[in-house]
């Protein structure tokens, strides 16, 4: 049975989240996803089970996360309680959820909060990657696209002019010899190019990680950043570019049917691409020591 079908996921309702008490680690006045606690297919309660579980095992998340090629040679404990430009965050254990970065938003976010109208990170972890403290930020999918459609054009309409107008402006400050994305002076990849949803969040994301980097959390001074998409290796509407992903993005054009990791590899400018980390998150699953949480996690999600 697919196991990213709701019949096959409701066998677990009466158990979403493998230990609750990892919920006693992520700071009260962040928003979790509404879905993560009661929904089946919810991305976030995948994500929670998964990383929330080895949030207190630095060396089972280490591994874990290295089987997916990360190079991590040591996983820090979160700095509880380090103020990061005004937001301070109250989070326990190695795994931070929806971080947000600085309260003021270094990419031109207006308002909102952890997991409220502004990026915010699935997953949050610092870790040693070739001899520099690294901030990684993780994006997790699990079923979109399968269970619900994907936004399409986030740069259409009203509220469309107005995220042009917000991250064009950082894309603006950032143009020069370390641009990150694979954009020419005239013509060629453009800012629609990452209006579907999924390419809009890693466009987002990459955003935050160049403005928040250098940046010190606590005692530690973060030096380095990787980007990681983590989904699902069932889900092709995630994985594959489809043929209503690049309707509206003209970079997109002759990609249909391929990679979405390797496309998204190709916009990102050839100095930048060693920054991303793509891969699929059940397949990892075998790496997890603790014999109770990787035989439930393989059952619902492997």
């Amino acid at each position: 049975m697919d196991k990213l079908s709701i019949d096959f996921q409701k066998q677990f309702s009466d158990k979403l989240i493998f230990d609750r008490s990892v919920l006693d680690c992520v700071d009260p006045t962040a928003k979790l996803h509404d879905e993560a606690l009661r929904h089946p297919l919810s991305s976030a309660g995948a994500c929670l089970n998964v990383l929330g579980s080895l949030g207190s095992d630095k060396d089972t998340l280490k591994a874990y996360l290295n089987s997916f090629g990360f190079g991590i040679t040591k996983v820090f404990d979160f700095p509880t309680g380090a103020d990061v430009g005004g937001q301070v965050y109250n989070d326990r254990g190695c795994v931070v959820f929806e971080w947000i970065g600085p309260r003021e938003s270094p990419i031109n976010e207006k308002g909102g909060g952890r997991g409220l109208n502004k990026t915010s990170i699935d997953a949050y972890v610092i870790a040693e990657i070739d001899g520099k403290v690294t901030q990684l930020l993780i994006e997790w999918k699990f079923t979109e696209g399968a269970s619900r459609p994907i936004a399409l054009n986030k740069f259409a309409g009203l509220r469309g002019i107005e995220r042009v107008r917000r991250y064009s402006s950082v894309l603006a400050e950032m143009r020069g010899p370390d641009f990150p994305f694979a954009f020419t002076e005239e013509g060629g990849l453009s800012i629609q190019d990452f209006s579907t949803d999924h390419l809009y969040q890693l466009l987002r994301m990459t955003l935050l990680a160049r403005k928040t980097t250098p940046l010190d959390v606590g005692s530690l001074h973060i030096e380095d950043y990787r980007i990681a998409h983590l989904s699902h290796s069932d889900n092709p509407k995630i994985n594959v570019i489809q043929p209503e992903y690049a309707k509206n993005c003209p970079g997109l054009q002759g990609m249909v049917g391929k990679d979405f990791h390797e496309v998204w590899t190709t916009l990102l400018a050839p100095d930048e691409r060693h920054k991303f980390i793509a891969a699929y998150w059940d397949q990892g699953i075998s790496a997890i020591m603790n014999s109770e949480l990787r035989d439930y996690l393989q059952a619902r999600y492997a």
